[in-house]
């Protein structure tokens, strides 16, 4: 099996790590152009207007970075990780640590292509504009990952695939990355309102 042979080279899946990371950047970056040419005409989130959850990489994004020294360091830590960590531990925890390692760049990938689709689609036959408050967003990004979780946790019980639980507990901890997240963003007020309108209008 596919899997059974990447975790017996672990270099290789370090470095299909570090790529499935970088293209979570990439993929982010093309979502971020394509907002603000195009999307940004429909949507806007507030108090900050940005689509990284991450507050730490929020301005490289908006200022569209194809190459952020932060993300790519980080990115090739990672892949040395998992390239050491499969190295060393023993056989029967290779596929579930790939699978959650890769479980969290794949979800986070194919969401970004997702909207990243879907922000492309809306160039016609879109009206009007929605202001989403970041909380809103990150809650219901928790939900999407809760629902997948428990999709995959399933698929793990009917296939007994040590990699697909991986996956699973990967997309209950990308809900849990949303959470704390969520944290950090101010709560939204009682008399709450968009952004561009005046308190009494």
């Amino acid at each position: 099996m596919m899997i059974q042979w990447l975790t017996a080279h672990p270099l290789v899946a370090g470095v299909i790590t570090f790529f499935l990371m970088w293209s979570d950047w990439l993929l982010t970056i093309l979502q971020e152009q394509e907002r603000q040419a195009h999307y940004s005409e429909h949507y806007q989130s507030y108090p900050i207007n940005t689509i990284e959850g991450n507050p730490l990489l929020q301005s490289a994004v908006h200022q569209k970075r194809l190459i952020e020294p932060k993300h790519i360091v980080v990115a090739l830590m990672v892949g040395a990780t998992v390239t050491l960590g499969l190295s060393c531990a023993a056989l029967e925890w290779r596929e579930p640590i790939l699978g959650y390692v890769w479980g969290l760049f794949l979800i986070v990938d194919t969401t970004h292509l997702g909207n990243l689709i879907g922000y492309r689609a809306s160039r016609q036959g879109l009206h009007g504009k929605l202001y989403l408050h970041l909380r809103t967003a990150y809650l219901a990004q928790m939900g999407r990952y809760i629902a997948l979780a428990v999709f995959l946790t399933v698929l793990a019980i009917c296939s007994s695939s040590l990699f697909i639980v991986g996956v699973a507990v990967a997309g209950l901890t990308s809900a849990l990355r949303q959470m704390l997240w969520l944290r950090r963003v101010p709560s939204i007020p009682e008399d709450d309102r968009p952004p561009d309108l005046p308190p009494n209008s």
